[in-house]
Formats: C-alpha cells, sequence, structure tokens
C-alpha cells in the first residue's frame, strides 16, 4: 500500500538585533529586532499513519547542536512532548481546522528531525511549527482533502497566534525572507531585500548545557531596570547602519567589524544574570573573533568570525574543550 509523505524544512535564527521597551499592559513587550535565518533545520515529515488523530515522533539529527547536548547527559528528548503541547502538533492543528477539517478526519504522524536546541533562544520550537504548517499543508492537497495549499499571507495568519518567531520561520522557510525587521511583539515582519551576491556572515553557536525560560529573561529584564541593574529602554528601532553594512558587498572585513560595532541584545544582560556561565564565551579570547553575542533570550552564545576556515577551526576547538558548537553562516542561504 502506498505510504503518502510530504516534507518541509525550516531554519533556526539568531537575532542580530533585540532592542525591548517595558511591558504594555497586555503584559506583552514591544520589540525591535532584526532576525537572521541560520543554516541549521528542524524537518518536519507528515505521513500516513494507522492511528486516528495526529501522532508525534522525534529523531535528532547526528552531529548537530541538540546531538552534542545528548551525548553529554544535557538533553534528553523524552522532555520533548510528543502531544498537544508541542508546537508541531498545535500548528498541525491549527492548519486542519483552517481547511475545515478535525483532527478525527485524519490519520497523521508527524516526525520531527530536531537540530535547534530546545529552550535556546534560536527559534527551535518555531522552527518546528512552521515547518510543520507546510508540511501538513502539502499533505492536505496531495491527500486530496483541500483544492490548493495555502499562499504566504494565509500561512502567516496561521502562524502569529503560535508565537512571536513563527511568521518569521514562516518566511525564512518559504524562502523569501532570511533577513527581516521585526516590530510590536516580532510578528510585524518587514522583509530586508538581500542582494544576490551578498557574502552570509560566518558565525559559531555555542549551545549551553541547560536551557532559558523566555519569561523567566523578560521578567529578570524589568526586575533589573526598575532596580536601576540594567539600562533603561532605548529606542525601539534597528538601525539603518546595521541593515546597510549587513546588505553590502564590499570591504569584507571593514564590514564585518561594522556589523560587530551594532549588534544589540537587551535581553543578553538578564540571561548572562541568570546563566552566568556565558561570560565565559562571550569575553573569549580569540584573533578570528569579531564579537560575540547572546542569540534572543538565550542561552545560545553566537560568535562573529572572520571567515569559514576561521569558523570550522573554532568549533572544532570548542568542541574539544567540552563545548557544544557548530560552524554554520547567517541569514540562511535560500
Amino acid at each position: 500500500m502506498h505510504v503518502l509523505e510530504t516534507q518541509a524544512k525550516a531554519p533556526g535564527k539568531v537575532n542580530l538585533y533585540l532592542a525591548v521597551g517595558n511591558p504594555r499592559e497586555d503584559g506583552y513587550h514591544p520589540l525591535a529586532t532584526l532576525f537572521s535565518s541560520v543554516n541549521i533545520y528542524e524537518t518536519v515529515t507528515a505521513r500516513d499513519a494507522q492511528e486516528l488523530g495526529i501522532t508525534l515522533s522525534l529523531n535528532i539529527v547526528p552531529d548537530s547542536l541538540v546531538d552534542q547536548q545528548h551525548r553529554a547527559g544535557e538533553f534528553d528528548p523524552a522532555e520533548v512532548p510528543l502531544n498537544e503541547k508541542n508546537l508541531a502538533y498545535r500548528a498541525a492543528v491549527a492548519m486542519v481546522q483552517a481547511r475545515g477539517l478535525t483532527v478525527n478526519d485524519l490519520n497523521l504522524h508527524l516526525h520531527i528531525d530536531k537540530a535547534v536546541p530546545v529552550a535556546g533562544g534560536m527559534a527551535g520550537g518555531s522552527a518546528d511549527a512552521a515547518a510543520a504548517l507546510l508540511a501538513v499543508d502539502q499533505y492536505l492537497y496531495e491527500k486530496r482533502l483541500t483544492e490548493r495549499t495555502l499562499g504566504l499571507e494565509e500561512l502567516l495568519a496561521l502562524a502569529a497566534p503560535l508565537g512571536a518567531d513563527v511568521p518569521f520561520v514562516v518566511r525564512a522557510a518559504f524562502p523569501l525572507g532570511g533577513l527581516a525587521v521585526g516590530e510590536g511583539t516580532g510578528t510585524e515582519l518587514s522583509i530586508v531585500e538581500l542582494p544576490e551576491d551578498m557574502i552570509p556572515l560566518d558565525i559559531v553557536l555555542v549551545a549551553a548545557s541547560e536551557g532559558l525560560s523566555t519569561p523567566q529573561v523578560f521578567s529578570e529584564l524589568d526586575e533589573g531596570r526598575t532596580a536601576g541593574r540594567y539600562a533603561e529602554a532605548g529606542e525601539l528601532q534597528v538601525p539603518s547602519g546595521l541593515l546597510h553594512a549587513l546588505t553590502q558587498t564590499e570591504t569584507p572585513i571593514a564590514r564585518l567589524h561594522e556589523v560587530g560595532r551594532q549588534l544589540r541584545n537587551d535581553l543578553q544582560a538578564p540571561a548572562v544574570t541568570l546563566a552566568p556561565e556565558l561570560e565565559t564565551i562571550l569575553t573569549m579570547d580569540n584573533e578570528s573573533i569579531v564579537e560575540a553575542f547572546v542569540s534572543g533570550s538565550g542561552p545560545t552564545v553566537a560568535i562573529l568570525v572572520e571567515d569559514a576556515p576561521a569558523a570550522d577551526e573554532l568549533a572544532a576547538a570548542l568542541r574539544r574543550r567540552g563545548r557544544h558548537a557548530v560552524a554554520t553562516q547567517t541569514p540562511a542561504a535560500s
């Protein structure tokens, strides 16, 4: 019997800029952020199953940051909920319901190939959701349960309620927007057009032994600002100088250092407060390092380096020292 199977992948991200305002009355923080996709992907496969409804399974991508955490005994796949609490499951349900169907109309299994760390500030769960939206959309179409696949704007409408990072990752997965300015809570996106000959940034991603709770990091920021431990909220705007430096194609070294000079993350200081061991990576001395910064709410650290060979060498050196590290590029190649 033929088993129908569709597959989609979606990238993780780093925030090259993240300015956070004071909380609104609804508790959400207004943001100005620069999302940049990375060449590390979550893959979701949708296939026919025997069991009624939606079931999930998970596999770890070999040699990924997640695999390194797992081999060190610092990540247990069993801790990932394979039920309605999983963002991929919720995305699948949202897609099914948007097409006028119910979960009980399907015998659907979703398999996740995991490479982006959990609770690492890299949108791993959001990438699962984005990939699930795309895979299930295609599955329903090929199953002839729908007459067409959804357009980008329809997908974004489903993505926004799933999480602040999901709309960006959907765009990056298309791939139409590997670099985007996010405003509001991060869901109001303006895509940054990239020159065809743009050279991506070479970075090393270093995963921590334990994740950080995003709400806890935001709470620490708010408490710290009130107590005067952190700088007050500034202007919520991504600098045009940073966008110009990222998208120019000349003077590579000068460009790198201009990018490094303009990186910002208001959540970095509270993340370091909650996970002091991050300071060791952030202040590491290596001649190829341009700048190091926490991605999103952390605790993953991204290290901007001069070129790909330097990134490979640094990642290997960190792994020899017991760190979890991979060399990659941002924005991700489309």
